[in-house]
């Protein structure tokens, strides 16, 4: 009997360091990056010939899959919640999801702007620099620090090959020399480092519960 009492104990403490602090909790299904990964890919390789097909017909392109990221995102994120109990999401996944969810809003419009000019480079570095910001908030508020440096190092690469597109005059035009090399980079630090991220993050949390246990 005791050792049924001390498990029933057990149990109840972890409910309840699990209801402690709901708002600041911030439980996270990591395979939300992956859905993004692919969403990004996508965008950097369907974006031109949407934009020259219209730039209506472009601007609803990325509307789409941008939408298609959120709405998978918010039912895994709700799915994960149920695990813990929480019917709502929490302070923190209000506040990262607006954060993006604003940033993606501006990338629309700027690049809607950018397109009609044959800017395509400068659109593909903005997507590299706002998208960044928002993953060094992830990487702060989570206390990701994975995040947050290599947000840094996309900040940084986006405003030197502005720079350097800007000095050569490549800017302009799908057929610019630099343009192959900037969708390379876009993929690989909005698609793949994060995914990379996102794997170790998984790994370490089920280290974690399997130390716990």
């Amino acid at each position: 009997m005791s050792e049924e009492k001390a498990e029933a104990l057990r149990q109840i403490s972890e409910i309840k360091n699990h209801l402690v602090d709901k708002q600041t909790f911030y439980p996270y299904n990591y395979n939300a990056v992956y859905v993004w990964s692919v969403v990004i890919s996508l965008l950097t390789f369907v974006m031109i010939p949407a934009y020259k097909e219209s730039i209506i017909f472009g601007t609803m392109t990325i509307f789409i899959l941008i939408t298609l990221g959120f709405v998978s995102e918010g039912m895994m994120t709700k799915k994960e919640n149920a695990n813990y109990d929480i019917e709502d999401c929490t302070l923190r996944q209000r506040f990262i999801m607006k954060n993006f969810m604003m940033l993606s809003f501006f990338i629309i419009v700027l690049s809607t702007t950018f397109a009609r000019y044959e800017l395509y480079i400068p659109i593909y570095l903005s997507w590299l620099f706002l998208i960044s910001i928002g993953y060094f908030t992830v990487g702060y508020v989570l206390n990701i620090p994975r995040f947050s440096q290599m947000a840094q190092l996309n900040i940084l690469v986006s405003i030197i090959l502005l720079a350097m597109g800007g000095y050569l005059g490549h800017l302009v035009g799908k057929d610019s020399e630099c343009i192959h090399f900037v969708q390379f980079y876009v993929v690989l630090g909005l698609a793949i480092l994060p995914a990379i991220i996102a794997y170790q993050q998984k790994n370490l949390l089920k280290q974690n519960q399997e130390d716990k246990d």
